[in-house]
């Protein structure tokens, strides 16, 4: 039977979402009751991205990588929002990016999760379904600013950096302006950082994301501590930073000048390590991590930065030529043993959901 695009009024079944991967390039303040806290500049990815598959259940189970994490942020919206008790799903995780590395994985599957339950029992009902035979037709459902907010608060995520949060919907190059710390602001979304641009950046552009094997980054309450211990950012600091962002990468983005934008990357990305330094350099991947900057350098890319608490770092390419080159040189260099690069696409479009019935 040939394929026909059709939707349902009635509840979905089953449901799958995909989601970008995060790239922080560093915050732009902490510490300073007079000045936002957090806030920062950070980019989506397409790959490795977040791939779950929920359906309808009378009790929660999981099954895949952080199955049991999924299983968690299931139950939490399905708290947050008041669902029945019988409002269960049966969750696959079919993949997802390595925890705690710099690549947003907790709050990309928590997104998609909640993504998930709202498709299954909170949604309108007439989201697009596969075809007859099973094959999945093309239209997708994505997701707007309001809905990204709305899932964070479900699953308790984006109490600190909001880019990832802000790039679930739209992707894109993502600067966000941090928050005072007690909120300020008496509306409902004042616990989040706002959105202050998203770039689309050029199609032909392309990433490498390079992750240390056997690594990971700071996370849970080692990370906290580290917060407490670190100085505020000194003022100077964040307004150099919010310079950069501002009148650097978000120009030469829009723009599409890739030298300008790599440079002002990299400028950003050192500036911004600065203040997490006395924290950051006792990480057991911090000097492969220098070298790793070190040897991107000798191979011509300026735009080359860490994200997050690492160790995963990105490296600007131009095309999808220069990109691959890099992954050359990690071969014949030997490095593929130590090093995992995976040329990525800068993400335009956000998650997606789609019926899969």
């Amino acid at each position: 039977m040939a394929e026909e695009r059709r939707t349902s009024s009635r509840p979905p079944r089953a449901v799958e979402v995909r989601a970008p991967a995060r790239l922080h390039l560093g915050m732009l303040s902490f510490g300073d009751p007079e000045v936002r806290s957090f806030g920062g500049v950070g980019v989506m990815v397409d790959r490795p991205g977040v791939h779950v598959r929920l359906r309808r259940a009378e009790a929660f189970l999981g099954r895949g990588p952080l199955a049991e994490r999924a299983v968690g942020f299931a139950r939490e919206a399905a708290k947050t929002w008041g669902l029945p008790e019988k409002a269960a799903c049966e969750i696959e995780v079919v993949a997802t990016p390595r925890a705690h590395v710099g690549l947003g994985s907790g709050t990309q599957l928590a997104l998609a999760v909640a993504a998930g339950m709202q498709g299954l029992y909170r949604g309108s009902h007439t989201l697009p379904i596969v075809a007859e035979q099973g094959q999945p037709i093309d239209d997708e459902h994505s997701f707007e600013s309001a809905d990204a907010l709305d899932f964070a608060r479900a699953v308790g995520r984006g109490r600190r950096s909001c880019v990832g949060i802000h790039g679930f919907s739209r992707g894109g190059l993502i600067v966000e302006a941090g928050r005072f710390v007690p909120p300020r602001v008496p509306t409902e979304d004042g616990e989040f950082s706002p959105l202050v641009a998203r770039v689309r950046l050029p199609s032909t552009w392309r990433c490498v994301v390079i992750v240390q094997r056997d690594s990971i980054g700071l996370h849970g309450e080692p990370e906290k501590q580290a917060f407490q211990e670190l100085a505020p950012v000194p003022r100077e600091v964040a307004a150099e930073l919010a310079r950069i962002a501002l009148m650097e990468i978000l120009p030469a983005a829009v723009e599409g000048r890739f030298a300008a934008f790599s440079q002002a990357v990299r400028r950003y990305g050192d500036l911004a390590g600065q203040p997490f330094a006395p924290v950051s350099e006792r990480l057991p991947h911090a000097a492969s991590t220098a070298q790793l900057l070190e040897l991107l350098d000798e191979l011509g890319i300026r735009g080359a930065a860490q994200s997050s608490w690492g160790p995963a770092v990105m490296a600007c390419c131009e095309s999808l030529e220069a990109a691959g080159h890099v992954v050359e040189r990690f071969d014949a260099l030997k490095l593929l043993p130590q090093y995992e690069p995976v040329i990525a696409r800068f993400d335009a479009q956000g998650a997606t959901l789609r019926v899969v019935e």
